[in-house]
């Protein structure tokens, strides 16, 4: 069973057994061990960390809770950020640090982001007891501000999660001030938009914010989606609720598309079980700046910038077919298009719209696709056919730019775009500045930007 599925199955029940118990189990948090984070590397900003295993024992029962906070409390941020646990495991080490899970070792902070802001992060094993464990979290920490970060089947679980109304605290107010559902797609079941939209199977009208809109208890959400998700996950869904026009987004939510990148990006290109290598185009630097953006909303009521998710209005929501979407003819290359995409039973799926390397015209486009040394896509295609899926899982294709043009190639060739290395460093970083001025990209990633730009060795 699935973790959204999981989620609106036992919630409920959890419940209805808590108000049936006469007299509810006080709740409480069991610190079983305490250790230095990350090898006592002290961090600016934040200063040294360290990682609590605990056990959270509520009225619905008990959840294991691993939680990474500053030593030093006047140096955190107050803000408990908790992530929404996926079959992936945890994600946002990766996707806000560049990291990893381990939170022994020095070299797995990555640039240390979440730390050097002075967030404190939360683990949560069993999705079903997470508004309780949250309740008591807030009891416990004492955080000004509450977020919640799923990535994948953990975004579509915190999708339900405020779809079924579980944002209302068992106290009163909200569990989370903020959310953001990342790379969740359209999810399986409707509704698939924020805003209320019509069911084509049942004629019902209701949107995910509907329930909490009614109680006040909508948390100000980001939404974000790679272009994988279109592929695999509906994430159209989320503008179109499968119908033929865009379903407005309510004006606690904002969702942006990662251009042209694939289910969690990947360290290098290489091919694995796919017919060519997996993408590698970034994603945390969009992460990171609307993080900032979230706990501002949330703080202090300043808005992010605009959403920047294709539509069908604006033409950036096509048919998934290579003519409708404008991708480049690369069959001399050995790159088929993807055929099959169609529909989610009665909801029609849609992709968005390329320009002539590939790249989705729409949302965030990073210097690896505004100024690019290959194609990215948010689809790859199996090596010999072994299932019947035609597509490979969460992996995008990178299909590198000819140094010089080359016959049956209709991309402009590398020597033909950047008469220099200095060149092409100048074009990423007016691309990662315009992208700072709109509040997109953050001066640490602009200038990490520039610096991998002029190392790089494909431009002469």
């Amino acid at each position: 069973m699935s973790l959204a599925r999981l989620l609106t199955a036992i919630v409920p029940l959890l419940a209805l057994a808590a108000c049936a118990t006469t007299t509810a189990p006080a709740a409480r948090l069991d610190i079983v061990a305490r250790a230095p984070a990350y090898a006592g590397t002290a961090f600016e900003g934040g200063g040294a960390y360290e990682t609590m295993t605990a056990v959270a024992h509520t009225p619905g029962g008990k959840a294991d809770v691993v939680i990474l906070r500053p030593l030093d409390a006047a140096r955190g941020s107050r803000v408990l950020l908790a992530e929404v646990i996926g079959p992936e495991g945890r994600l946002l080490p990766r996707m806000l640090n560049d990291g990893d899970a381990r939170l022994d070792r020095a070299d797995s902070a990555g640039n240390g982001f979440t730390m050097r802001r002075g967030h404190t992060l939360a683990w949560i094993a069993g999705p079903a007891l997470l508004s309780e464990v949250m309740a008591l979290l807030r009891a416990e920490l004492q955080p000004e501000l509450a977020l919640a970060i799923g990535v994948g089947e953990g975004g579509n679980g915190l999708r339900q999660l405020i779809r079924d109304g579980f944002n209302a605290a068992p106290g009163g107010g909200k569990v989370f001030d903020g959310a953001m559902p990342l790379m969740a797609g359209g999810g399986s079941d409707f509704p698939f938009t924020y805003g209320a939209a019509p069911d084509l199977a049942s004629g019902k009208r209701w949107g995910i914010l509907t329930r909490c809109s009614a109680s006040g208890t909508c948390p100000k959400l980001i939404h974000l989606d790679s272009s994988n998700d279109f592929w695999q996950s509906g994430a159209s869904l989320v503008a179109t609720g499968g119908t033929s026009r865009d379903v407005p987004l309510p004006p606690g939510v904002r969702a942006y598309l990662m251009s042209s990148t694939q289910h969690v990006y990947a360290d290098r290109p290489v091919p694995g079980e796919c017919r060519h290598p997996n993408n590698p185009a970034q994603q945390s630097p969009v992460v990171r700046a609307m993080l900032d953006h979230l706990v501002a909303w949330a703080r202090s009521g300043r808005e992010p910038p605009p959403s920047r998710f294709p539509m069908l209005a604006d033409a950036m929501l096509t048919n998934p077919d290579r003519e409708s979407a404008g991708f480049p003819d690369l069959r001399s290359l050995g790159v088929a298009w993807p055929d099959g995409l169609g529909a989610q039973g009665r909801y029609a799926l849609h992709v968005p719209m390329t320009d002539m390397d590939g790249h989705d015209i729409a949302g965030i486009r990073l210097p690896d696709i505004d100024v690019p040394l290959a194609t990215h896509t948010g689809w790859n295609l199996r090596t010999g056919r072994a299932t019947a899926a035609v597509l490979c899982g969460p992996n995008g294709a990178f299909i590198p730019l000819p140094a010089v043009q080359r016959a049956g190639d209709p991309r402009r060739a590398i020597s033909q775009r950047y008469a220099s290395r200095t060149e092409y460093a100048k074009a990423v970083a007016v691309s990662a500045r315009a992208l700072r001025d709109n509040g997109l990209l953050l001066q640490e990633d602009v200038d990490r930007f520039i610096a991998r730009a002029m190392r790089e060795t494909r431009v002469p």
